[in-house]
């Protein structure tokens, strides 16, 4: 499966949050703190106040530089950055991961840890070209 596979997977099933402390960040194997500053599977810094999401996905495959558009049922598209990936164990189970800014950007509410909607694709952004 490709990247863009598991993306459009993850738009048809409830999407959650993440960025509360959990130890979740990261490479699976190599998990930390989801902390401000900690690195990614992306390789970029989780910040809580940067818009950015996590996906299941397999664990060979690699995350560089993607983005994505998003919103709720009826809402405005919002560019986030696909930053970091969940445990391929939710691969199916689980839409995107929302840290507490892009929970703000797409649902206009105050970020809660334990917050659980459906999140719609409005399309992709290209990889940059290396």
């Amino acid at each position: 499966m490709t990247l863009t596979l598991y993306i459009l997977l993850a738009s048809m099933l409830p999407s959650t949050t993440y960025g509360y402390g959990e130890i979740m960040c990261g490479d699976v194997g190599k998990a930390r703190s989801c902390a401000t500053g900690a690195v990614t599977a992306s390789g970029a810094r989780f910040d809580t106040e940067v818009p950015q999401v996590a996906l299941a996905l397999p664990t060979r495959l690699r995350l560089k530089g993607r983005h994505v558009r998003l919103r709720v049922d009826g809402g405005k598209c919002h560019t986030v950055a696909l930053a970091d990936k969940m445990h391929e164990r939710w691969i199916g189970q689980r839409g995107f991961d929302l840290n507490p800014a892009a929970l703000r950007l797409l649902t206009g509410r105050t970020p809660a840890a334990h917050w659980s909607g459906r999140i719609e694709l409005c399309g992709l952004t290209p990889a940059p070209s290396t």
